[in-house]
């Protein structure tokens, strides 16, 4: 076994002779100068031994060249294996340890495949499960940081808002409640950014993995391979464990905060105390492991599809949220929609703009829409065909190309606007709900407004159609032929805007003013505040229904973008 770059001759040093030694045999245990190996590649006893360059031999890990092919305990050369203990074995061995082992096997034949077998390639398979895991890991943490900076802005706007009635004394208790909101920030990005940076010195740690085993298979004997293997295995396991205990120990849990004001800041003459309270909460992980070494992936489980027992019962689950992540990002959203693929659309009337994002927030395009004022809402038709409602009417619009193929002129400001069976229903400003015929652009009024509304959301389900007014607290059912069927109207709707239904014909109402979601129930006669403000909406606006995946989408004003699930 070779320990320096400088080595002899074994068979010189054997003779009292000092030569260099410019070969390895593994087999032999020794090096071999340029005379010695030409007779070692010709004798009957070494002719078949795979002597490599002391170059290549100096490549090959220590863990790999301290592998001993003898016997330390019987000075015997291995020649077999058992399977059972997983052991090489001399003659001795198997006398000794072995007597009872009836698998044992001839290691030459077992050394055949050495390099070729599936062990490597389970290990390489894990390896890259490992940079991939680390790497997703990185970008969730990173993710989770702009979740939390997002977050603090809106509650820093809060707390600015609410600070802008009280009086010079606040001020103290502001400075005070800033700083817990800071250091609750700086906590979780030291504690994320502490990961991030232990998570990148394992991806060198992989890179190794990587370059040892290409090294092994380039260089390595056999039999060096063959136990190297079993050696690098442990070790990849070891750092799977470790990424599997992260895992358990929360550490890529999603960190969330809470912000509670203090009630009594909303009456002036109130003894306050504090400003309110900051906390931490973690939410399960988004991030999934992957481990293809099983032929298993440990996917995330999405929340099944349950009908609700009784409209009591329903509730959401968040199961994300984001911020479209570009220089200019949308700041009056107004409509949003899902295509087939997943991607979502968000319809910016502020920069007259549709932006496609993935759900995490990446964008993916964007389409200027030269509308002069929109776009206001926006819908699925079928293929890359989307339509978006503008102050002069409703163009049709192919995503992957950008170009406008239809132009349809209403004869008023277009808002809300869905698709059904090639047809478009849309809420017309002042005039009524109107439906039109893509196919030869046929305009029918189904219901006439007698009063100056401002329809802004429409959802079309089954056939029903339903209808806010932002002007009105209220929400108007109708059939598709433009019958009235129930009317629900309470101050808790104060400036309604996107509406959705879901699979249980559950209506979903977004309230700008109180910067809430309301449920209804079927027939209108129920309803409870599902989501406040406390829950991260500031001026929500668009709503959508995914029915593939029994999800609700959410867009703030300025966003953040919510994605629940509907249990």
């Amino acid at each position: 076994m070779a320990t320096s770059n400088n080595m002899c001759c074994g068979i010189c040093e054997a003779r009292h002779m000092s030569k260099a030694a410019t070969f390895w045999c593994s087999e032999c245990d020794e090096g071999l100068c340029m005379e010695c190996h030409a007779h070692h590649s010709i004798s009957k006893s070494s002719k078949h031994h795979e002597a490599i360059s002391i170059e290549s031999y100096n490549k090959l890990p220590t863990t790999i060249t301290n592998i001993l092919t003898y016997c330390h305990e019987h000075d015997m050369k291995y020649t077999n294996y058992c399977p059972y203990h997983e052991k090489l074995c001399c003659p001795a061995c198997i006398y000794v340890d072995h007597k009872s082992c009836t698998d044992i096997q001839l290691l030459q034949h077992v050394l055949k495949t050495a390099k070729t077998s599936a062990l490597f390639d389970s290990i390489e398979l894990s390896i890259e499960d490992i940079k991939s895991n680390i790497k997703d890991i990185i970008e969730d943490r990173k993710r989770n940081i702009t979740t939390i900076h997002d977050q603090r802005q809106i509650y820093q706007h809060e707390v600015n808002q609410i600070r802008n009635k009280v009086n010079f004394y606040i001020d103290t208790l502001e400075q005070k409640m800033l700083k817990e909101i800071d250091d609750a920030e700086d906590k979780a990005n030291t504690e994320m950014k502490r990961l991030i940076a232990k998570l990148s010195e394992k991806t060198h740690v992989a890179n190794n993995f990587v370059q040892k085993i290409l090294v092994i298979k380039k260089y390595a004997s056999d039999l060096q391979s063959f136990i190297g293997s079993k050696s690098m295995e442990a070790e990849v396991e070891a750092e799977e464990t470790y990424l599997n205990s992260l895992t358990k120990d929360g550490s890529f849990n999603q960190i969330r905060f809470k912000l509670n004001i203090d009630t009594k800041l909303l009456n002036i003459e109130s003894t306050i105390e504090s400003f309110g309270k900051v906390t931490s909460e973690t939410k399960p992980p988004v991030v999934v492991l992957k481990r293809r070494k099983y032929k298993q992936a440990q996917i995330m489980s999405v929340v099944p599809h349950v009908v609700p027992k009784s409209f009591d019962e329903l509730t959401l689950s968040e199961i994300s949220q984001f911020t479209v992540q570009v220089k200019k990002r949308p700041n009056d959203i107004r409509g949003i929609t899902v295509l087939p693929n997943g991607k979502i659309i968000l319809a910016d009337s502020g920069k007259s703009k549709l932006f496609i994002v993935d759900n995490n927030g990446r964008l993916d395009k964007f389409i200027s829409c030269h509308t002069g004022t929109g776009p206001f809402d926006v819908t699925y038709i079928k293929d890359h065909e989307v339509a978006i409602s503008t102050a002069s009417g409703i163009q049709i619009i192919n995503i992957n190309s950008g170009t406008v193929l239809e132009s349809i002129k209403t004869d008023g400001d277009c808002r809300g606007i869905a698709h059904n069976n090639g047809t478009l229903i849309c809420c017309v400003k002042s005039k009524g709900i109107q439906c039109i015929q893509i196919s030869n652009k046929t305009i029918s009024t189904l219901v006439k407004y007698q009063y100056d509304i401002d329809p802004l959301g429409i959802s079309v389900y089954g056939n029903k159609i339903y209808v806010t007014s932002y002007n009105y607290p209220a929400v108007h059912c109708y059939t598709l032929e433009g019958k009235h069927l129930w009317q629900f109207e309470d101050f808790v709707l104060l400036q309604p805007t996107g509406i959705a239904v879901d699979n249980n014909s559950n209506v979903y109402i977004a309230s700008f003013y109180h910067h809430s979601i309301i449920v209804l129930s079927s027939d209108g006669k129920k309803f409870k505040n599902i989501l406040t403000r406390k829950d991260g909406l500031y001026k929500p606006r668009a709503l959508h229904f995914d029915e593939t995946n029994n999800t609700l989408l959410i867009a703030n004003k300025e966003q953040p973008i919510f994605m629940y699930h509907i249990q």
